[in-house]
């Protein structure tokens, strides 16, 4: 068999083992549905490096990551973490870096960017890290941290107030548009299911039972806090969703600077974080930190206030989590 010569093998590229070459582990973004994750990962994106995965890949987690997201959201563990489910994720994720790389795709962002203001064009594909964001990863930490212990998972808190006065208005968006409608399951560790058609006998719902949202919002980050310490995350950020409004410039920063990206996008970096960008996850008009009083009944804000106090320990558990763990604006 003839053998090429180096140069020309190079030249072709027809070497019989490619050079290795090694990657960047992913970078995950959860909290609870309403709590900014899409606002966070959209600024996150226009960075160089940073190259949002998809929308947020429930399906995709659901059928090959090992992880029901779609239709039902179920707890998992380290000790559930599988080299297959790795592999499967993983080799979605460099398909999709490389996919990203056509021209077709390079014309999709343009679009996106001079259109919707989201995102860029053109990134360091030698140094890429890709972005999942999914509120559906909030009870499967210690999972996703078992898959990828090299990974970086940042997580974003909401106010209960503000969270429920937006989770409401998105339930009952999607009751009118397909008449979906969430329930709460019964495990302590179940994120919301939803079905088209009848509620399943015994489950509470919304629409109909509002108290469900705040229970939930406890639920989920009582969950994640339980497992942030000990989940195998290279890096674990967690950001407050008032403190990334009142403050986006120092907020962003802080979370470029933990992220420790190359040093030759600290310019593109700055002046992602000194761009005020408008919360595009928002009900209506306003400040999205106090219009919650206006579009909440006073029920429903009793209902609020009942749920925390019913659960008063689990409450602090999280307030004391978040002030002991959120990141500090630059």
């Amino acid at each position: 068999m003839i053998k090429l010569p180096a140069f020309l093998r190079d030249f072709f590229g027809t070497h019989g083992e490619p050079e290795a070459r090694a990657v960047n582990a992913p970078l995950f973004v959860t909290g609870c549905m309403r709590s900014g994750t899409t606002f966070l990962v959209d600024k996150l994106a226009s960075h160089p490096q940073l190259l949002k995965i998809g929308v947020e890949l429930n399906r995709v987690w659901t059928d090959i990551g090992g992880a029901s997201i779609k239709g039902t959201c179920e707890h998992k563990v380290a000790g559930d973490a599988s080299p297959e489910y790795t592999y499967q994720m993983a080799t979605y994720f460099a398909d999709f870096v490389r996919e990203s790389q056509t021209l077709k795709r390079k014309a999709m962002r343009r679009y996106a960017k001079y259109f919707h203001g989201l995102g860029r064009a053109s990134y360091d594909w030698d140094h890429i890290v890709p972005v999942n964001k999914s509120p559906h990863l909030m009870n499967k930490l210690g999972y996703v941290g078992a898959l990828f212990p090299q990974s970086t998972m940042i997580i974003i808190v909401r106010d209960i107030y503000s969270h429920s006065a937006s989770m409401k208005y998105h339930f009952e968006k999607l009751h009118k548009a397909d008449g979906r409608t969430y329930f709460m399951e019964d495990s302590l560790t179940a994120c919301y299911s939803q079905t088209h058609g009848q509620v399943p006998e015994g489950k509470a719902a919304y629409p109909g039972d509002f108290s469900i949202i705040p229970q939930l919002w406890l639920r989920m980050n009582k969950v994640a806090f339980d497992e942030i310490d000990r989940a195998g995350f290279k890096k674990k950020l967690v950001v407050s969703y008032e403190d990334l409004v009142m403050n986006q410039k120092g907020t962003l920063a802080a979370i470029f600077e933990a992220l420790e990206l190359r040093h030759e996008h600290d310019k593109v970096a700055k002046e992602i974080a000194e761009k005020a960008t408008v919360l595009v996850n928002t009900t209506t008009k306003g400040n999205p930190l106090e219009k919650w009083k206006k579009q909440l009944s006073a029920e429903e804000i009793s209902a609020i206030d009942a749920v925390v106090e019913g659960q008063s320990e689990d409450y602090k558990f999280i307030r004391a989590s978040l002030d002991r763990l959120k990141i500090q604006p630059k």
